[in-house]
């Protein structure tokens, strides 16, 4: 079974992203640097450096150009999983049987469905058929803990699902709801059977509302728009999509990486091709040699860590036109490791960078072996997005200071479910765009170079990626918490041999003592296989800085 994304990277000391520590000390420095700004300068970071191309605005969303690619391509094909090829007429007939039955249970615009399904051939037909309907998915990947998903099902005040029968006992115990159940292979209907008409959707409804680990105990719901998702994927179409095969989707349609394999070609009339669900990591490289060449593959420096082991030369020259790393730091060690494999002329490398909360990605450039940082640059604003360096204050920093990166522009998301207080927290006014404009604030930090390339430094809090997810900590912290012989707890991320390893440190409460592994059984419940710590130590009591905070380092130590 392959969780989404594969064996973590070893970054260098100097860069290593989850040392914040090192990175407010950095930020600290680059505050005390902050002076008056040249105009041409500032022009620069505010500007040319820091906006993408305006495009015209379009009342379109993703659902619209599919439905009009298969009124073009009816015959071609859309989805291959397995042995089953769904054309664009299938996959466009099976979205409007999903559709009628959210319809006759009262899934309506913006109605929020939760989706329960195995990569197969329901999979996409229940994707557009929720948007057939205005409303907004939920993904609920089925190897997470039932409590997780009825974590996610009470949060979204989900009513309806979407799932198949092997996942109902997963569902029975979290989810009181209505249930719609699809099963592959089904047939998808009478030729002559006349469609569901698409409710009308604006593209500022919701897409999907897709659950990030939270510091407070509980994931949060990130509610992202039809306008953003659209912009991106546009974008994705001109700078990825070039040959015919396609993409491949091997990742939860809970891991927002993942969404351009999966919609990207359906823009454009090629296939998507669904591996299997589950896949042994050990087969990721022969699976996606098997069923290709593709036009593009989006996947994790983990991912592209494991296939320099797993594909030969000739594999990973004609893997695909474009291979795009993202979702967590990319180490230039990394791209020469793969063009040493591949060749100068095999397939092609790219970076993207993007939080969930500005819709799958806002920056991206092609890779070049040329530059002097040791890793990949964040690259250049995608259209009708911007990114800033700023300070606490919302001031740009000068060309090589240190600051946080701000986001702006059409992907920035609604905010956060059911969450106004954390929303108002991330989601703040955009002093350098248009009225009413807003900017996410990252918490990540970067610097300009002088060039113009935009630098990663690492992280202004504590927030951990492990295999391209992001982790909150403090939601681990939360639930070794409810554990009834838990008196408080901290969760360290540190780097030891192939990446990135959590720790947790516990303090009992008086009685039996409760034994390491029981307790890792117990998050295993509760919490995604990849936000369980490696190692529980039991600690008399956390220590404390001068000032009162958690001392990492002393912790660190007893490992």
């Amino acid at each position: 079974m392959i969780p989404d994304g594969a064996v973590p990277l070893v970054l260098s000391e100097a860069r290593r992203p989850d040392h914040s520590d090192d990175v407010h000390a950095t930020l600290a420095a680059g505050d005390a640097q902050i002076v008056d700004m040249p105009v041409t300068e500032r022009e620069r970071v505010l500007g040319a450096w820091a906006r993408g191309p305006v495009t015209a605005p379009s009342d379109d969303t993703t659902l619209d150009v599919i439905l009009r690619q298969a009124e073009a391509t009816p015959s071609a094909p859309a989805i291959r999983v397995g042995g089953v090829t769904l054309t664009y007429s299938d996959l466009v007939r099976r979205a409007a049987q999903v559709a009628a039955r959210l319809r006759a249970c009262g899934a309506g615009t913006e109605s929020l469905v939760g989706v329960c399904l195995r990569r197969g051939a329901d999979l996409v037909p229940a994707l557009l058929g929720v948007w057939q309907v205005g409303a907004a998915y939920v993904p609920l990947d089925p190897q997470l803990p039932g409590e997780r998903l009825g974590r996610v099902l009470t949060g979204a005040g989900c009513s309806v699902v979407v799932s198949a029968s092997p996942q109902v006992p997963l569902l029975a115990g979290v989810f009181g709801g209505t249930l719609v159940l699809l099963d592959d292979g089904d047939d998808a209907g009478d030729p002559g059977e006349p469609l569901l008409r698409p409710a009308r959707v604006h593209p500022d409804q919701l897409a999907y509302v897709i659950h990030t680990s939270g510091s407070t105990g509980a994931p949060k719901g990130v509610m992202v728009q039809h306008r953003g998702l659209l912009n991106y994927l546009r974008w994705t179409v001109r700078t990825y999509a070039g040959r015919r095969g396609g993409a491949p989707v091997f990742s939860s349609i809970g891991f927002d990486l993942g969404i351009p394999n999966l919609f990207t070609p359906l823009l454009i009339g090629q296939p998507v091709h669904l591996l299997p669900d589950p896949l042994d990591v050990a087969e990721l490289g022969s699976r996606l040699a098997a069923s290709g060449p593709y036009s593009f593959i989006k996947l994790t420096p983990g991912h592209l860590d494991l296939l320099t082991h797993q594909l030969t030369a000739e594999q990973a020259r004609d893997l695909a036109g474009l291979v795009i790393a993202a979702g967590d730091a990319f180490p230039r060690s990394l791209v020469q490791r793969w063009i040493a494999l591949a060749g100068p002329a095999g397939t092609r490398l790219a970076s993207e960078y993007g939080p969930t909360e500005i819709t799958v990605g806002n920056s991206g450039e092609p890779v070049g072996v040329d530059r002097r940082t040791s890793l990949m640059p964040l690259g250049a604003p995608i259209p009708n997005t911007s990114m800033y360096v700023l300070t606490e204050r919302l001031e740009p920093v000068p060309v090589g200071v240190p600051g946080e990166i701000f986001i702006g522009g059409v992907g920035v998301a609604r905010g956060y479910l059911g969450r106004p207080d954390l929303t108002a927290e991330r989601f703040l006014p955009d002093p350098y765009g248009a009225p009413g404009a807003r900017l996410y604030r990252s918490g990540d930090v970067a610097r300009w170079l002088p060039d113009g390339t935009l630098e990663f430094l690492g992280r202004a809090d504590d927030q951990v990626k492990i295999r391209g997810y992001r982790i909150e900590p403090g939601e681990i912290r939360a639930a070794l918490c409810g554990h009834p012989q838990v008196r408080d707890a901290v969760v360290l991320a540190s780097r030891a041999g192939p990446g990135t390893v959590l720790h947790a440190f516990i303090v009992t409460v008086p009685g039996p003592r409760v034994q390491p592994d029981r307790l890792r059984a117990y998050l295993a419940r509760v919490l995604p296989e990849y936000m369980v710590p490696a190692s529980v130590l039991d600690v008399p009591g956390i220590p404390l800085t001068a000032n009162g905070k958690v001392d990492a380092a002393a912790l660190r130590r007893l490992l």
